[in-house]
């Protein structure tokens, strides 16, 4: 009990400790030309820009005609000084209705893709050519279903091991201490279907990711996608699992390594700081591992003793693995509210989005398999031993549906809390105040008030600027809105920290400068 106590007490620690605003997925902030535009002449570039720097050599530019057919670009490439704008140079176009396809890797990992449409000489056309075959959808569906079950297999099956060695710590009944007799099938399960993530995954990125590094030995192109390390780090981890002859603790090693590995798969990477947000996740695959393990133990003693017409002595096993179980799923409850807690907020859940859909069945299905537990455990204790196999499958059946929508948001952008900045300095005789009411990547406004007796001000700049991405944006002048209210138009084109900096220039000839620093998240859905 002490040991528990200190676990719950850390992870409390660890859900109140503070971070910084979250990034996520990759999104476009703006087009050249612009989606929907009529362009008179051809341009000499097409450009997007997005929140966040990309990958070099995992992007992608097609562009076609209004009929579907392709047209040869030079490019894409990343702009010098500026990774996350890409540009690609287009053949002199005839006047006619365009489509932009593009597709980028996320620094999480994720890819991300889009169109965008431009004419060129006259309004668009009635009609337009469908673009795409629908096979990048098709394949992210593939890998989403080999991804369910090859992570399900591997916490069930790492749950399975860990809770067969307590077993026979702990003296339980041999139906509860066997790992089951199909073993190798399952490592061959995970083995097999952690290649085909792989290479699933390599095919479905920008730039003929596939061919890039089979073909032309482009190795280091797998070192840039956190989900392709992690992939590689669970095949080793499965590889000495595979080992023979080597101590118990070795195997159970190998089997946490390969679940904890998990946590380094995308999301994580977009969170700061990255070692909570590994922490959260660790232990929430944790608690998922025991809490399925758990349960699959038990269905497979039951149908092991109904085969052999053996009765389980359960007085052995019923007190320490009622709370193993209750350890297993408090940890991952609390975790996984961690989780959404550092990664969003709880507005997500009436939102209506993907994401929040998903997070939202989750906790019903979680809630589902508390209910049952509790049913169970009551009965188990009345009985003194489990009477209902069918509410244990129906648990179980619970928890597959829950690890399924993870799987499915661990896909998906997720929604990010939209917040509003505010700063105000002194000043000689009052105060300047600055309003920022969007906190996102894109084009915001800044309002600057200088309110009265301070004297007005005859001109007003903003310069901002990004060092450690080599942003210097050129001074923007202000508009006067009012009585000692200027408004200005900032360009945030990406996430991260940016400074800003406000001149004042007075009739009297003064001046006054006014500095500030503050995050920008990006990614995800930030509505």
């Amino acid at each position: 009990m002490k040991r528990m106590v200190v676990c719950w007490f850390i992870l409390l620690m660890l859900l109140c400790a503070g971070s910084p605003p979250v990034f996520a997925h990759a999104s476009l902030l703006a087009t050249i030309p612009q989606d929907g535009q009529v362009v008179q002449a051809s341009p000499g570039e097409i450009a997007l820009e997005f929140s966040e720097p990309l990958e070099e050599g995992l992007i992608d530019l097609k562009l076609y005609d209004e009929h579907g057919r392709s047209i040869a670009l030079t490019g894409p490439h990343l702009t010098a000084g500026n990774a996350a704008r890409m540009r690609a140079e287009p053949p002199k176009l005839p006047d006619g209705t365009y489509t932009a396809v593009w597709s980028v890797v996320s620094e999480d990992g994720h890819p991300v893709n889009g169109s965008f449409t431009f004419s060129v000489g006259r309004s668009a056309s009635g009609t337009i050519a469908p673009v795409s075959d629908g096979t990048s959808a098709l394949l992210d569906r593939i890998l989403a279903v080999i991804r369910y079950v090859v992570e399900g297999t591997l916490l069930i099956a790492a749950g399975l091991h860990w809770i067969s060695w307590l077993g026979r710590r702990r003296g339980w009944p041999a139906d509860m201490r066997a790992t089951g007799g199909r073993r190798l099938a399952v490592w061959i399960v995970i083995v097999v279907g952690l290649i085909a993530e792989g290479l699933l995954y390599l095919a479905s990125l920008p730039g003929n990711a596939l061919t890039s590094v089979f073909a032309k030995g482009q190795w280091a192109l797998l070192g840039q996608s956190p989900f392709l390390v992690m992939v590689g780090a669970q095949l080793v981890c499965m590889l000495l699992a595979a080992v023979p002859g080597m101590v118990e603790g070795w195997y159970l090693v190998m089997w946490a390594l390969a679940v904890g590995a998990l946590a380094f798969g995308g999301h994580a990477w977009g969170i700061q700081p990255v070692w909570l947000a590994a922490s959260f996740r660790i232990l929430h695959l944790f608690g998922l591992a025991l809490w399925l393990g758990a349960l699959t133990g038990l269905v497979l003693a039951m149908r092991r003793a109904r085969k052999s017409g053996d009765a389980i002595e359960w007085g052995a096993l019923r007190r320490f693995f009622v709370r193993l179980a209750l350890l297993a799923s408090a940890t991952a409850l609390l975790s996984g509210a961690a989780l959404t807690v550092q990664q969003t907020d709880w507005a997500v859940l009436w939102k209506g989005q993907t994401w929040s859909v998903l997070l939202g069945l989750k906790l019903a299905l979680t809630g589902v398999m508390l209910a049952l537990a509790i049913a169970q455990t009551l009965r188990w204790r009345k009985h003194g031993r489990l009477t209902s196999p069918a509410l244990l499958r129906w648990e179980w059946r619970a928890g597959a549906l829950a690890l399924l929508a993870g799987v499915w948001m661990s896909q998906s952008a997720y929604p990010l809390p939209v917040t509003s900045y505010a700063k105000t300095f002194p000043a000689a005789d009052a105060q300047v105040v600055v309003k920022i009411p969007r906190v996102a990547p894109g084009t915001q406004i800044m309002t600057i008030e200088f309110p009265a007796p301070m004297t007005e001000p005859r001109q007003v700049q903003v310069q901002v600027s990004k060092p450690d991405a080599e942003i210097n944006r050129q001074p923007i002048p202000a508009e006067r809105t009012g009585t000692g209210r200027y408004q200005a138009d900032i360009p945030f084109s990406m996430y991260g920290t940016w400074t800003y900096r406000i001149d004042a220039a007075f009739h009297d000839g003064t001046h006054a400068a006014f500095t500030d620093t503050l995050f920008i998240p990006g990614g995800g859905e930030t509505r």
